[in-house]
């Protein structure tokens, strides 16, 4: 079943690749932010403006790329206010991995390359 919902995902992005070349979307609904080391990933919190949420919570992005087993590239894009990396990530076709991998390339040049983030203590 879960493999025919792939299948259904993938189709939906052959047909949106028809029309672009990549699409470029978030890695995660938040900037970086510290880390949470609990052993079990389902009791991990993040504070997001004072609120609790689940760790897994972050993996909504993420997943709109791995579900369908597209290939995607995180590129950093800036800092927020808090000095924590932002980036996005660039989706391209199935089994075009060079695809989000050019397009990084191409924004890496344009916008001067990778800028180490400063360094925070824990």
């Amino acid at each position: 079943m879960a493999e025919g919902g792939r299948t259904r995902l993938r189709a939906q992005w052959r047909e949106l690749f028809n029309s672009f070349d990549a699409v470029i979307c978030p890695i995660m609904p938040t900037p970086a932010y510290v880390q949470d080391h609990a052993p079990e990933q389902e009791t991990r919190r993040i504070n997001i403006d004072g609120k609790e949420y689940s760790y897994p919570d972050q993996l909504a992005w993420p997943g709109v790329a791995t579900l369908p087993g597209l290939p995607a590239t995180a590129i950093p894009t800036g800092f927020s206010p808090a000095g924590l990396p932002i980036g996005v990530q660039i989706v391209g076709p199935f089994l075009e991995d060079r695809t989000p991998l050019k397009l990084a390339e191409l924004i890496e040049r344009e916008f001067c390359g990778f800028v180490p983030p400063p360094m925070f203590d824990d």
